[in-house]
């Protein structure tokens, strides 16, 4: 069967600072014979693990770790399979061209690719690099449990979420609201136990 490279985001084809993203250091040497070409194999550096290879002593790169890993427990075929937005391109379309070449069944690799929003911070990604996440930890002790819940829940999971305690307001109300009807909904199942247990439980 015919493959070709981007299936998943054909508009990112060539794309040269996605590439470099999912690259890095890797994105520009003489060896690549299309600027395209991703990396199946690196030499290790010294200090890193290292595998001996018909191409010397190195590692895996990282999305073939991912398409083996994968592969290993599930099989030639996937039918979800999920990730950061931000992994698209070019990583999922990476681990696609190559477990698609592997295979060589004819079909699709994946049949359902699900995509989730990032969690940001004042339109920032969170990142241990920008010192900009939050822990639960922290958040617990700006925020009950329950107003996490309501964010999280009331949000689409494909969509981005800008965590920030000052928008965090309406949900406040919400949960005020959800408490009050949580004691009216108490109070009545409280009244209806004890109709049951006058008019047909208690003895005549």
């Amino acid at each position: 069967p015919h493959h070709y490279y981007a299936k998943l985001v054909p508009e990112a084809f060539g794309d040269t600072k996605a590439l470099a993203e999912g690259e890095g250091d890797l994105t520009i040497t003489e060896e690549k014979r299309n600027a395209n070409d991703f990396a199946l194999w690196k030499n290790s550096k010294p200090g890193e693990p290292w595998w001996p290879s018909p191409w010397g002593q190195g590692r895996p790169g990282w999305h073939i770790e991912c398409s083996v890993m994968a592969s290993s427990i599930i099989g030639e075929q996937m039918d979800i399979h999920s990730g950061g937005v931000d992994l698209r391109f070019p990583h999922h379309d990476n681990e696609m061209a190559q477990s698609e070449a592997y295979y060589n069944t004819g079909r699709s690799w994946v049949n359902y690719f699900l995509h989730s929003g990032h969690l940001t911070i004042s339109g920032c990604k969170m990142s241990k690099s920008l010192k900009n996440f939050i822990t639960i930890k922290e958040a617990l002790k700006k925020t009950t449990s329950r107003q996490l819940r309501l964010v999280f829940l009331l949000h689409s999971w494909k969509d981005t979420l800008d965590y920030n305690i000052l928008r965090q307001n309406n949900k406040l109300e919400m949960e005020k609201r959800l408490v009050k009807w949580d004691d009216v909904e108490r109070n009545l199942y409280e009244k209806y136990v004890k109709i049951l247990d006058i008019y047909f439980i208690s003895p005549i």
